[in-house]
């Protein structure tokens, strides 16, 4: 799983000054996103905060998704820049004024009727990386619909919460089948083995 790095001011004196979950939740989904982004200065568009579904679920509502957002920019943790959220350093604020605006409309975190995918390898795996992002689009393309979501509960059930073991899941069932083909004609249904045993396998080969 990949590290989230957190500035030590933030586990320190703003540790102990925070006490609004609002503020507090909306400064460490900024960070998830901020530790994606590549480049200097690292910049996080605010839409994407206010339209965020891991937010909008924890928070209850876009107004406290925006009231987080002020109180995190009025307490000096955060800046904004020309629709940009960063960090209030010295560095970053020279550095301001080379952005060009920021996107209007933010495309990560929408909440739908079908569950994210995004979403739910957070919930089930882990951190979700740009590199596995990519491998989650291009799954989701290739295998039948649900096949992915499928996947990584199988691989969270079985405590075994690895992109690599999902993947290698996903491949057995396009190799041997996994239960009524889109045909209709039943697929084959393979002796079940234990999440650890399939994973020490897949390692092995």
């Amino acid at each position: 799983m990949k590290r989230l790095p957190v500035p030590a001011p933030l586990l320190s004196s703003l540790l102990v000054e925070i006490h609004d979950w609002a503020e507090l939740k909306c400064t460490l989904r900024f960070l998830w996103y901020e530790v994606q982004e590549s480049g200097s200065p690292k910049r996080v568009p605010v839409s994407i905060l206010r339209a965020d579904g891991v937010l909008l679920e924890a928070l209850g509502s876009k107004d406290e998704i925006e009231r987080g957002i002020r109180l995190a920019v009025q307490r000096g943790t955060l800046f904004e820049a020309g629709g940009w959220l960063l960090l209030r350093t010295p560095q970053n604020e020279r550095a301001a004024g080379r952005f060009g605006p920021a996107p209007a409309q933010a495309v990560i975190g929408q909440p739908s009727e079908r569950p994210n995918i995004f979403r739910l390898y957070e919930e089930n795996i882990g951190m979700l990386t740009p590199m596995v992002a990519d491998e989650l689009r291009a799954a989701e393309e290739e295998y039948p619909s649900g096949w992915v979501e499928s996947a990584i509960r199988e691989a969270a059930a079985g405590n075994v919460r690895s992109w690599r073991y999902a993947a290698a899941v996903l491949e057995r069932w396009k190799r041997e089948g996994r239960g009524t083909r889109s045909s209709g004609k039943p697929g084959r249904h393979p002796k079940k083995v234990p999440a650890t045993d399939f994973f020490e396998r897949w390692l092995a080969a």
